[in-house]
C-alpha cells in the first residue's frame, strides 16, 4: 500500500467532531480527525515498514504522523533525523507518541532525553521529560539520579512552558508510583509546588495535581492486586 492510498483511505474515515477536538489540543489544519482504533486497525493490517514511515510523517497530516509513529523501526532511525522530526512537532499528542513508541526504543534515547529536557523549546523539553518519564516506569534510574531529578522538578517545575511542565509533572508522578522509598516525598512536593491544584478535572478522570494522581494510581494497584 502506498502513502497516497494510504491518505486517501484516512480521509475516507474523517470525522468532524474529532477534527474539531484534534485541532482544539494543538494539530494543524492538515488533520482529518480519524479514531485512534482505526489507525491501530491500519497499523496492524500494515505492520513494520520503515521507508512507509517517512512518507507518511513527512506528509505532514496528522493521523499520517500518528499511524507512522506504529511502523517505524527505531534501530534505523537516526539521531538527526529525530532532532529535525521532533523539533517540528507542535502538537503534543503526536510528541508523547513519538518518543515512547519510537525514540524510546533508540540507542540514543539517553543522548536526547540529556539534550531535549533542559531545552527552552517547549516541544523539545516535553519530548525530553516524557523520555525520562519511561526511563522511571521501567525501572532505569538509581536512587541518586531519581534525587536529582526530584531536585530539578522542585526547582524548575512551576516555572516551565506548559508542555514541559506537564511531562515534568508525569515525572514526578512516576517516580511516586513506581518507587516507594519516594512516594511521600514525591507527594508533599506536589503539595508544596502546587501544580494543577486548580484544574478541573471531568468526572471519572483523574487529576494531574501530583498527590491525587499519586494516590489514585497507587489505590488501583493495590485494588488490582488483591482481586
Amino acid at each position: 500500500m502506498t502513502k497516497n492510498e494510504i491518505l486517501t483511505i484516512l480521509s475516507s474515515l474523517s470525522n468532524e467532531k474529532r477534527k474539531q477536538m484534534y485541532m482544539k489540543n494543538g494539530a494543524g489544519e492538515n488533520t482529518y480527525g480519524v479514531l485512534l482504533g482505526e489507525l491501530r486497525k491500519l497499523a496492524k493490517q500494515l505492520g513494520t515498514n520503515h521507508e512507509l514511515a517517512l512518507e507518511l510523517w513527512h506528509s505532514g497530516n496528522t493521523e499520517a504522523k500518528w499511524l507512522a509513529c506504529m511502523l517505524f523501526d527505531a534501530k534505523q532511525l537516526t539521531i538527526d533525523e529525530a532532532r529535525d522530526m521532533v523539533s517540528k512537532i507542535t502538537y503534543p499528542d503526536i510528541i508523547d507518541k513519538f518518543v515512547g513508541e519510537v525514540i524510546c526504543k533508540t540507542k540514543f534515547s539517553d543522548i536526547l532525553a540529556e539534550e531535549w529536557s533542559v531545552s527552552g523549546e517547549d516541544n523539545l523539553g516535553r519530548a525530553g521529560w516524557n523520555i525520562i518519564v519511561h526511563k522511571v516506569s521501567d525501572g532505569e534510574l538509581t536512587n541518586e539520579a531519581l534525587e536529582k531529578l526530584l531536585e530539578t522538578i522542585e526547582a524548575e517545575l512551576q516555572t516551565v512552558t506548559p508542555g514541559k511542565q506537564w511531562a515534568m509533572n508525569h515525572a514526578l508522578c512516576e517516580v511516586g508510583i513506581c518507587y516507594p522509598q519516594f512516594t511521600e516525598r514525591c507527594i508533599t512536593l506536589g503539595e508544596t509546588l502546587g501544580v494543577y491544584r486548580d484544574l478541573k478535572v471531568p468526572k471519572g478522570c483523574t487529576s494531574a495535581y501530583a498527590p491525587n494522581w499519586i494516590a489514585a494510581v497507587i489505590k488501583k494497584r493495590n485494588k488490582d492486586n488483591h482481586r
